[in-house]
């Protein structure tokens, strides 16, 4: 609710109303803040029982009809399960994000099984025999640029041309990496492609804004899942090396899923073409953690003691 207040102009008055926020609430959307109810959303990558799997249960329990993706089918298995145990209307494809009519496809039996809302796409990572360094020839970049953009370009297109076509507008969500941002050695396929994904969310927030389309971005930072603790040395922890992270802690799974689950719903509805990083903090952080790692220009000891006894 809103009244609307003249503004000054050169005669004291000011043909263009200005709106005045008054506050109101409407009880329709403290009972459900998500906005999800009864709608179909397509998560892309959603087994494994990590990110995408925490994102289709939150999502689920939002109330959303989950179209739970992936290639791997016993990798399927495992989020559906967790979804029928929770009660979630849901259904279960495998697709290739990298095959446009396989995502074609899947966009046809989400509108079949609800009103579509959206999708996030998930499907993406970088596996260690793939880390190289850019100068040599390095076989796996295509293929690492092709899974996490060419999947994520052609699953918002599919799902986006279905949204304009329904004209009730909607909403998209790429998962990221904080690795965009800060760049990635022996791993530049990795950031160059989710760099792209991001540069693609916010050109089509725009080009798609004035149909109410939101798109955002989730941008992960070290996070616990069980494609990461495969590549951890035997007895390493999730508490290990977290001495970068200002919050000293891995994230979750979950912890990404609020972060989506935010984006993707009417709590965010004035929120477009934004990038969440859900990093305990990384990206924003020095390059230093204390006082003894002080940049080397800092010279006063009686400060480095001070923050020290802090």
């Amino acid at each position: 609710m809103s009244t609307a207040e003249p503004g000054p102009a050169a005669d004291g008055t000011d043909p263009i109303p200005r709106v005045r926020a008054t506050g109101a609430v409407k009880m329709s959307e403290l009972a459900n803040p998500w906005g999800l109810e009864g709608l179909s959303v397509v998560v892309m990558g959603a087994g494994g029982g990590g990110i995408g799997t925490s994102i289709s249960r939150f999502l689920g329990h939002a109330g959303a009809s989950v179209v739970a993706v992936d290639i791997d089918a016993e990798k399927l298995k495992v989020c559906t399960d967790a979804l029928a145990a929770d009660g979630t209307k849901h259904l279960g494809l495998l697709a290739d994000g990298r095959d446009k009519a396989a995502v074609a496809e899947v966009v046809d039996k989400a509108c079949e099984l609800a009103p579509l809302r959206g999708s996030v796409q998930v499907a993406g990572g970088m596996w260690p025999p793939q880390w190289a360094p850019f100068a040599s020839d390095d076989p796996a970049f295509d293929d690492v640029m092709a899974l996490n953009f060419g999947s994520t370009v052609n699953t918002v297109r599919a799902v986006g041309r279905r949204l304009v076509e329904q004209g009730n507008g909607g909403t998209l969500c790429n998962i990221a990496t904080t690795s965009a941002l800060n760049g990635m050695p022996y791993g530049s396929a990795y950031a160059a492609a989710k760099a792209a994904v991001l540069s693609l969310t916010r050109s089509l927030s725009i080009e798609w804004g004035s149909r109410n389309i939101r798109v955002n971005a989730v941008a992960p930072g070290s996070i616990a899942t069980p494609k990461s603790a495969s590549t951890r040395k035997p007895g390493d922890t999730d508490g290990n090396d977290t001495d970068v992270i200002p919050m000293r802690r891995r994230g979750t799974s979950n912890d990404i899923a609020k972060g989506v689950l935010f984006m993707m719903s009417d709590m965010s509805a004035y929120v477009t073409g934004q990038v969440l990083c859900v990093d305990g903090g990384t990206s924003v952080r020095p390059t230093y953690n204390d006082s003894e790692e002080l940049p080397v220009f800092v010279h006063n000891e009686e400060l480095r003691a001070r923050l020290r006894d802090w």
